[in-house]
């Protein structure tokens, strides 16, 4: 993990970015569960904020409502398709934010298949809100040429009161040399003075939420060569942040949003 001031491995950069995004009501209320699941659902409930009465829990697919089936892609496989398939070879790299909705099902080895990935995959867990964010540094030492990275956010827990909560995913396309995105620093914790050196700042609690600001910004040509972007995720467990620099934003590959 980079401290702050300490640069990631050398000219990596960002050439393509693709998100999807769908709102997910297969939540089901504690009632539920046997009385065993209290104590989890009490910490949950601490560091969600949601109140106890409120809490769900996100339902295995099988048990989904018939309107969110499993048969419907999931947002990972639509961010990854909206990405293209021109870097099959490349290692794939997949980030979840959480435990897997059904614990009988192997999503990656599913992506893989479907997809027909040829290149090396890896699954990254235990990151929590900070997987967009510290999978960057994290790979730095595994991207040869490069890599796609898909970062998958399925909130655990939801408010009874929103009836659910928003399923995301990013995708990005990595690559070794000048491109876009450049990659230039991040760390855990506050930004410091990386906030009074940055053009544009996008925020959020969750590990998609900062790049789906991004993208938005990007797509609507608010960025422009030179300026620094701030990346910054301050869940309610752990602080982080990324930096990149806008070399070519004209050149960076956008896929519209699922």
């Amino acid at each position: 993990m980079a401290e702050p001031g300490s640069p990631l491995a050398p000219s990596l950069c960002v050439d393509a970015i693709s998100a999807a995004g769908r709102w997910h009501t297969g939540y089901v209320p504690l009632s539920a569960f046997p009385p065993s699941i209290l104590p989890a659902a009490r910490r949950a409930s601490a560091f969600s904020g949601i109140p106890l009465d409120h809490l769900m829990v996100t339902a295995d697919a099988d048990a989904a409502d018939p309107g969110e089936a499993a048969a419907e892609d999931g947002v990972s496989a639509l961010a990854l398709a909206a990405l293209g398939g021109d870097a099959r070879d490349e290692p794939l790299f997949f980030v979840r934010s959480g435990p897997l909705r059904d614990a009988m099902v192997a999503e990656l080895a599913g992506l893989v298949h479907r997809f027909r990935w040829k290149g090396d995959d890896m699954g990254l867990t235990h990151l929590e809100e900070l997987g967009g964010i510290l999978v960057l540094d994290l790979i730095g030492w595994a991207v040869p040429a490069g890599a796609t990275v898909l970062i998958c956010d399925e909130p655990l827990y939801a408010d009874a009161r929103a009836g659910g909560a928003r399923f995301s995913a990013v995708a990005l396309r990595l690559r070794r040399g000048s491109g876009p995105l450049q990659v230039l620093d991040c760390g855990e914790g506050a930004p410091a003075g990386a906030a009074d050196s940055a053009g544009h700042l996008f925020t959020g609690r969750g590990p998609c939420d900062a790049w789906l600001a991004a993208h938005r910004a990007l797509a609507a040509g608010q960025v422009t060569a030179g300026d620094t972007l701030l990346l910054h995720t301050k869940g309610p467990r752990r602080e982080g942040w990324l930096t990149l620099r806008a070399t070519d934003p004209a050149r960076l590959r956008l896929p519209a949003p699922a």
